[in-house]
């Protein structure tokens, strides 16, 4: 972006459009000629480099084309400070001796005081007049420069001229070739107030502009303006914002934009994203994730199909086949509101949940209860409810997944342990659901250990081994949980406790407590 004084625009009837940089030699030597003048400062004071730079503005250029590219050069400059002792600390004696001797009204007072603070610091007079003011910018040094090209400086004063002009954007539409996805979580990322239609197999995106909000926000009209290199990056692309170029106009102008005339001029580069909206949302996935609840989740999933919009969720909620999406509302417009109720009182077979802002506490919201699951929330989303409503969904899951499943299904159960876990990935279902359609029904050649069956080839195996030991003597739990594991077992305990087998204490240590046979009690 550049500062609004530098934005070079030109009107025709009802459309707008900043006057671009064409690649033209001559272009392309202004373009240089900077480069070069900035590498000759190097080791130089910015005062020097601006001067020279400000005879360059006679050339015959409009000066805020020349300032506009001087504005991106001074963003790829490293200014460092080369003083002897920080300059604050210099006024700040300075400004002390003053006010003991009194604020200087000549010249030779001045100079006395100079005079005192070098000799306090062990410096020159001269030396103090330099370092006074160097940490200001124009007095620093210009030490390196990043390296660029004349035509990535022209490329890029075209983008940032465009990225000022949408600051006056009421809305950007677009459409784009390319990874729809991660372009729509771009947009998310970016926080932004977005509209998103299907039209023929193809979306176009809606974003609201700074100028439609309530109070004009600067930190949003950036977000809007570092969209605008995710969109030229595609191959074909086409633009069409509403600018409302001065608050006084009561017309909207058009800006129009497309990849077959403006691609070549326009720089695109890869924006870093953040990875939430706002730390409700980041606070609540952490939160979330602590609780470890057996829901796995995703940040900006995949895109929903609602009528001929998409949604984007803030949250995937998943647990086996089981996906719930969470969308977390808080900032927002009327229009954007009204758009949300919308999409969200479209959604069929998708289970939604909604955590509200307690300031979006309005009836039209609280209409779609019966449609979807709505949380409101002050500050940070409660995990509580979110989980109740989640075993809600889940019983109601778990009833489906019992009703499909067979006997049969575990006839040919194959291996000595076999995990539930790894039971509920083979029949796609929930380790719960495997759990109470098998409730208290006996499985063919398997017994139930909790967390594993185990086949009853393999205990009677173990029963054999426990046995033959427990006959020549005393075997402590220790070395039964050993035999157990040795020969294939998992949860001893429970292997114990199948085979009527007890365990008898003494003191808290395993070492010393002793198995025996129940029937011996």
């Amino acid at each position: 972006m550049l500062p609004s004084n530098l934005l070079r625009t030109q009107k025709r009837r009802d459309t707008i459009k900043p006057i671009y940089a064409k690649l033209t030699p001559e272009n392309l030597e202004i373009a240089n000629l900077l480069i070069q003048n900035y590498k000759e400062n190097l080791g130089r004071k910015k005062e020097e480099l601006d001067a020279a730079t400000e005879n360059m503005e006679e050339l015959g250029y409009d000066y805020r084309f020349i300032r506009g590219l001087t504005t991106l050069l001074d963003r790829k400059c490293k200014l460092t400070a080369k003083t002897p002792i920080e300059s604050f600390k210099i006024r700040r004696l300075i400004f002390t001796l003053a006010q003991r001797n009194g604020l200087p009204t000549t010249t030779e007072a001045r100079k006395k005081i100079l005079d005192e603070t070098a000799l306090h610091l062990q410096l020159s007079s001269e030396q103090i007049e330099n370092y006074l003011y160097g940490d200001l910018e124009n007095q620093q040094i210009l030490e390196s420069l990043e390296n660029i090209t004349a035509e990535e400086l022209l490329k890029g004063y075209n983008l940032s001229l465009t990225q000022t002009l949408l600051f006056c954007a009421t809305e950007l539409k677009f459409t784009a070739t390319g990874n729809w996805q991660e372009i729509f979580k771009k947009i998310k990322w970016l926080g932004l107030i977005y509209n998103i239609q299907k039209i023929e197999g193809n979306y176009m995106v809606e974003v609201d502009g700074p100028a439609s909000l309530f109070k004009l926000n600067r930190k949003y009209g950036t977000k809007l303006a570092k969209l605008l290199p995710l969109i030229i990056a595609n191959k074909k692309w086409r633009i069409n914002a509403k600018i409302l170029r001065y608050k006084r106009d009561s017309q909207l102008l058009n800006m129009q934009l497309d990849s077959t005339r403006d691609y070549k001029i326009l720089m695109s580069y890869e924006v870093s994203e953040p990875k939430y909206d706002s730390l409700v949302e980041r606070d609540f996935a952490a939160s979330f994730r602590a609780m470890d609840t057996g829901w796995r989740i995703e940040r900006e999933p995949e895109p929903i199909p609602v009528g001929k919009w998409v949604m984007i969720p803030d949250f995937k909620l998943q647990k086996g086949k089981m996906n719930v999406y969470l969308e977390v509302a808080g900032f927002w417009t009327p229009k954007y509101l009204e758009n949300k109720i919308k999409k969200l009182s479209l959604l069929e077979d998708v289970d939604f949940i909604v955590a509200a802002d307690k300031k979006l506490d309005c009836q039209k919201l609280k209409k779609l209860k019966d449609r979807l699951a709505l949380i409101f929330y002050k500050k940070s989303v409660p995990i509580k409810p979110l989980l109740k409503i989640l075993k809600k969904k889940e019983e109601v899951y778990i009833e489906i997944e019992i009703a499909g499943l067979r006997e049969e299904m575990f006839s040919n159960l194959q291996g000595s342990l076999i995990k539930f876990s790894t039971l509920a990935r083979k029949l796609d279902v929930l380790e719960e659901s495997i759990r109470r359609f098998l409730g208290d029904r006996a499985i063919k050649e398997y017994v139930d250990l909790g967390d594993y069956l185990i086949s009853k080839t393999k205990l009677y195996e173990i029963e054999r081994k426990l046995c033959e030991r427990f006959e020549k003597d005393n075997i402590s739990y220790m070395e039964a949980v050993k035999l157990i594991e040795e020969s294939g077992g998992k949860n001893p305990s429970r292997i114990l406790e199948v085979l009527k087998f007890g365990v008898k204490w003494q003191g808290i240590d395993p070492d010393s407590a002793k198995i025996f046979k129940n029937e011996q009690v």
